[in-house]
């Protein structure tokens, strides 16, 4: 079998408007239009290409271009002429010795990219970009229409390029360019009014973080917040360019060689109201260029990138997929800064709310209340001067010497630091809680002195810092101190409700602890324990389950398992569709709604852990539930 060896092929336009022609059945095969008719299907056609435009889907057009920026300026035309600075693309080097102010030539490192009529721009000392055009290059020399205005030294950074950039339909995407390392940062795209309602706009304010274009005609605004402090960064952006026109009949049309059938169909179909084409004929051809539109824009569609920066970051991720499933966004649009702050809130709130659930046992964790011999009621949470401590992170060891004053010296330091509370036990009972101002070796400064005497041996206990409020303590043990030698023992306690507690007679009578009960009270969480602890001999280790940490920002790492993403998208979506489809369709409300319940069902039936055995207090009829 022989083949033609060539895969080429790209019609003019005279073939793809005489195809249309045949096809609506306006001229015979081998016949050609008169001149009007075809004229008339040229406008048709360049009309049809632009309308084309709006779809998204020609990536073959898509383009890179980059804003050069400069000290305060926080708006930049690109296309039309203007006077800002936006290259296709350029060639980067660096100045490779000292000049001076008023001289019209720089010297460089490669000239390689930078040619006679290109501009070229040169980073002042001062942190401006000064922008010339290039008369003549010798060697490394390169000779400039202006002189410079101040000095650049060795090592500047030099820009050179040649064709401006054309005036971009959308900017898909855009990112800060370090001009010396080239390290790119991605930025937020802005709607209109998110850019609007900032403050400040001018006022220089560092690194770009944040940006908002305007296609308007002529040349399209790009703008930047907050303004730069100095021309050391570029934004470079991923655009999407205007198709080209067509005019003689051997132009090619501005689009791959796979949509030159789609294109042919859909021109038949712009033309059949003009040549009375009968309407099954016109039915049918409508649907076939349907069909072939579907599957070419289909096939051009580029995959989903894995971004670095905040668009790879798992909240941005969630969010965005969010946005696309309820339909604020379309598949491939990059969702505008007001869109992602309302879905934060939304997301946030959702989390806090899914709290209740119970079922996040991810964020149940042992903590230990250290008791006080008399005492009762122990506040939990910030600002406690009660000791409580989540379990893993305490430090046991003990005195090595008795403390003397504000000096305590311990058998191991462990990872002790200063800033951490410390307990020591005294030999007169109870335990005296202070922080650590130091630690050298072995020996620990006190923060306020000792109260009394601590023999050597006596028991010691740090921790990092105090535990946050918790939500609830579904358990809770008795954790009786070993001597030495000796191991710890844990018996459990049984829970009380509000009443049981209130019903106590005696609340403060001595005893070994055998109860308690947790009232989460907002600011600290107050535990009481029945009854009241006689000595500082044992502690009580909570199972308590924790607060969901909230987002800060999109770069936060998800206080949930990666098995729960998929279900806090879909639930997003369905917390975020009243706001973008209150009157929309409520099937499909149904189907997402439906398929948001199941990927929760299925993580919290995972996340469940199984029914336990109780041993000790509360494992019989009357301590146990069911």
């Amino acid at each position: 079998m022989t083949m033609a060896g060539s895969a080429v092929w790209n019609p003019g336009t005279a073939d793809i408007i005489n195809g249309a022609l045949r096809l609506i059945g306006a001229i015979a095969s081998g016949e050609v239009p008169p001149a009007n008719e075809y004229q008339d299907a040229l406008s048709a056609l360049n009309g049809l290409i632009k309308a084309w435009q709006v779809s998204g889907v020609h990536v073959w057009a898509l383009g890179e271009g980059t804003v050069f920026l400069q000290p305060g300026q926080a708006r930049y035309g690109i296309g039309g002429g203007g006077a800002d600075q936006v290259a296709q693309a350029y060639a980067a080097t660096v100045v490779s010795a000292l000049a001076v102010a008023g001289v019209a030539q720089v010297t460089v490192a490669a000239a390689a990219g930078i040619a006679v009529g290109s501009r070229i721009g040169i980073l002042l000392d001062a942190g401006g970009m000064f922008w010339s055009s290039v008369l003549s290059v010798a060697g490394g020399t390169v000779y400039l229409a202006s002189g410079l205005p101040g000095p650049a030294s060795a090592g500047a950074v030099v820009i050179g390029y040649g064709a401006p950039c054309a005036r971009p339909l959308k900017i898909v995407g855009a990112r800060a360019v370090d001009l010396a390392t080239g390290v790119e940062t991605p930025l937020v795209p802005m709607s209109r009014l998110d850019y609007a309602n900032l403050s400040g706009k001018v006022s220089p304010g560092g690194a770009p973080t944040q940006y908002f274009y305007d296609p308007q005609l002529g040349s399209g605004i790009f703008s930047v917040y907050p303004a730069p402090l100095d021309a050391r960064a570029a934004v470079a952006f991923t655009c999407q360019l205007p198709l080209q026109d067509v005019g003689g009949a051997a132009d090619q049309a501005d689009v791959p060689q796979e949509w030159i059938s789609a294109l042919r169909f859909a021109l038949a179909v712009e033309l059949a109201p003009e040549y009375d084409c009968p309407p099954p004929r016109f039915e049918m051809l409508k649907a076939m260029a349907a069909e072939k539109f579907a599957v070419v824009a289909q096939w051009d569609r580029e995959p989903e990138g894995t971004a670095t920066g905040p668009f790879g970051q798992p909240v941005y991720r969630m969010i965005a997929g969010a946005l696309r499933l309820c339909g604020a966004v379309g598949p491939q649009e990059v969702p505008r800064l007001g869109l992602v702050e309302n879905a934060f809130a939304s997301l946030n709130a959702m989390v806090q709310a899914w709290q209740a659930s119970g079922i996040h046992v991810w964020a149940e964790e042992d903590c230990t209340l250290f008791l006080q011999p008399g005492q009762v009621r122990y506040l939990i949470g910030a600002g406690s001067a009660d000791a409580v401590a989540v379990s893993s992170q305490c430090v046991e060891t003990v005195l090595a010497a008795a403390g003397v004053a504000a000096q305590a010296s311990v058998a191991a330091v462990g990872s002790i630091a200063a800033g951490w509370q410390v307990g020591i036990w005294l030999d007169g009972g109870g335990v005296f809680w202070t922080g650590v101002a130091a630690v050298a070796g072995t020996g620990l400064t006190l923060a306020s002195a000792l109260p009394s005497a601590a023999s050597a041996g006596a028991r010691v206990v740090a921790y990092p810092g105090a535990m946050v409020r918790p939500l609830r303590v579904p358990a809770a043990r008795r954790r009786q101190f070993a001597g030495t030698g000796g191991q710890a023992i844990e018996i459990p306690l049984v829970p009380m409700s509000r009443l049981d507690y209130a019903n106590v007679p005696n609340k403060t009578v001595p005893g070994m602890v055998t109860q308690f009960f947790y009232d989460p009270q907002l600011g600290a969480g107050v535990l009481h324990v029945w009854p009241a602890p006689v000595d500082s001999g044992s502690a009580v280790v909570l199972t308590a389950q924790r607060p969901l940490v909230p987002f800060a920002d999109l770069g936060a790492v998800p206080d949930f398992p990666d098995e729960w993403l998929a279900a806090m998208r879909w639930n997003l979506a369905v917390e975020l569709w009243p706001e973008y489809n209150g009157s929309g369709n409520p099937a499909q409300y149904g189907l997402l709604k439906q398929e948001a319940v199941g990927k929760l069902m299925v993580a919290q039936a995972w996340d469940r852990e199984p029914q336990s055995v109780l041993f000790g207090a509360g494992c019989g009829p009357a301590g146990r539930a069911g």
